[in-house]
């Protein structure tokens, strides 16, 4: 668990620093100490702080005029006050304010930690209170995110404990799951809410052209550069640039990028003018990053710039819990888009909606939503408008998914091959053992060393995998990734 960070102010130098010193030594806190009030204000938007620690006379703003503005920011960051003044009348303010205690100078150090700890507790377990009640009352969406899956209910609470702070966030997860959901729950849920949200998709404009639409140029920059034009990350200043797929990126871009992550500044092609960046990055992709980093066509210190946050999207097969939930919201919004009215799903035809692969995710089964709503004239869909799922349903879903070259090798053989490739004669329980280690070991390298998708090819759950694997001798950690 990361320590607690404690910010705290006081227009005394020497009183911030003892008290710095007191709070490093005697508990285990991280400590952000500010002599200027507003300073200290400004950095609750960029440094994410659990408590606020806050003397209350101050000639430039008073602790008063901090706590409203504490509260304004974040309602339940906790603050506690301290003065020297030992007034019945100010205590009463503060507490009616919202502090979450007041402590008289000089400090005891005890009860000051004492004070922090409760504080800290009690709002951890507001958090908790919250999270399940959102639970129990039915709060199963976020954005435009639908689920009421342990999965899901665990991914709206990532998203809202990290929506407002400025770290980058690496979104992972196979194609159709809903990254741009994620990224632009992210930015609504949090303090950049009313500024830019910007998507650039990499892997959409040839390189050529992206460092142009991600920088902006200068007139006359190149040959076609007839008039300035602003690019992206500019747009998005004060804002979110998200940027999808961006493991297509080429090494020469990622090298730009990488720059303008370390500086937070850029310039324009063709300009020598460094402009200043406030923004929040969030970027996506579906491609095995550590692969492409092994094959050098990644930079690993991008892909440390980017991972400072990862969130991984579950997979439609791993929530089918959700497909009831997501059905009828997909019924509600595509036939009111299209003016189609209400519309029911017969029993049969949801049994074979929980029955297939979803190989695409949530967007091929609102795509199906959508089919199967065109083809029924009444209002209760059958199972035979989703007939064309069967047509796909045996498509491995490696290939539906990620790009996952196949090894050399697993490829199926011919006879003779195979017969020339059998174990010689003796016990069958050995020859079913090493035929097991050989095809398990195949399908890990043909996802990638992707234990999820490999579970999925063997059509087992990830714990038999892990159970197989252990007993067969095979090293899981050397090869699998962290996807």
């Amino acid at each position: 668990m990361p320590r607690p960070t404690l910010l705290v102010i006081d227009d005394d130098p020497m009183e911030v620093n003892l008290l710095t010193q007191h709070l490093k030594v005697g508990g285990d806190y991280e400590v952000i100490a500010e002599t200027n009030p507003r300073a200290a204000l400004e950095r609750l938007a960029t440094a994410p702080v659990d408590l606020v620690l806050c003397d209350w006379k101050m000639p430039e703003l008073s602790g008063l005029n901090v706590l409203d503005e504490v509260k304004r920011y974040c309602a339940d960051l906790p603050v506690v006050i301290f003065s020297g003044f030992d007034e019945t009348a100010v205590i009463v303010e503060a507490i009616q304010k919202g502090a979450t205690n007041f402590l008289a100078k000089p400090l005891e150090p005890e009860l000051l930690y004492h004070s922090i700890d409760a504080a800290l507790q009690n709002r951890k377990l507001r958090e908790e209170v919250d999270k399940l009640k959102r639970r129990l009352g039915g709060d199963h969406r976020l954005g435009g995110m639908v689920g009421r899956s342990v999965a899901m209910h665990a991914l709206f609470d990532l998203i809202r404990e990290v929506a407002d702070v400025d770290s980058t966030v690496l979104i992972r997860g196979e194609t159709g799951v809903g990254k741009d959901l994620v990224a632009r729950a992210l930015h609504f849920e949090g303090s950049r809410r009313d500024k830019p949200f910007i998507k650039v998709n990499c892997s959409a404009l040839p390189e050529t052209l992206l460092e142009s639409e991600l920088f902006g140029h200068e007139r006359g920059a190149f040959t076609d550069a007839r008039q300035q034009r602003i690019g992206k990350f500019e747009e998005a200043n004060g804002g979110t640039i998200f940027l999808d797929e961006i493991g297509d990126l080429s090494f020469s871009t990622q090298v730009k990028l990488l720059n303008v992550l370390q500086d937070r500044e850029f310039e324009r092609i063709g300009s020598n003018r460094r402009i200043k960046l406030n923004i929040r990055l969030i970027s996506a992709t579906n491609r095995n990053l550590e692969g492409l980093i092994q094959e050098g066509r990644f930079r690993l210190d991008l892909y440390y710039r980017l991972n400072v946050v990862p969130i991984t999207i579950p997979s439609l097969q791993e929530r089918p819990e959700d497909i009831p939930l997501l059905c009828a919201h997909f019924l509600d919004k595509i036939g009111g888009r299209l003016n189609k009215g209400t519309h029911t799903l017969a029993d049969e035809a949801m049994s074979l909606l929980l029955a297939h692969t979803w190989p695409g995710n949530v967007r091929e089964l609102e795509n199906a939503i959508e089919r199967a709503i065109l083809s029924t004239p009444g209002t209760s869909i059958n199972p035979e408008a989703f007939s064309f799922l069967g047509r796909v349903s045996e498509v491995p879903r490696a290939i539906c998914g990620p790009s996952l070259p196949l090894p050399e090798g697993f490829l199926p053989k011919s006879k003779k091959d195979s017969e020339n490739s059998l174990p010689p004669p003796g016990p069958l329980r050995d020859a079913v053992r090493q035929f097991e280690r050989a095809f398990i070991e195949h399908t890990l390298q043909a996802s990638g060393g992707h234990v999820i998708r490999a579970a999925r090819l063997l059509k087992i759950d990830r714990t038999t995998l892990w159970k197989k694997a252990k007993d067969l001798g095979i090293n899981m950690h050397g090869d699998s990734l962290p996807y």
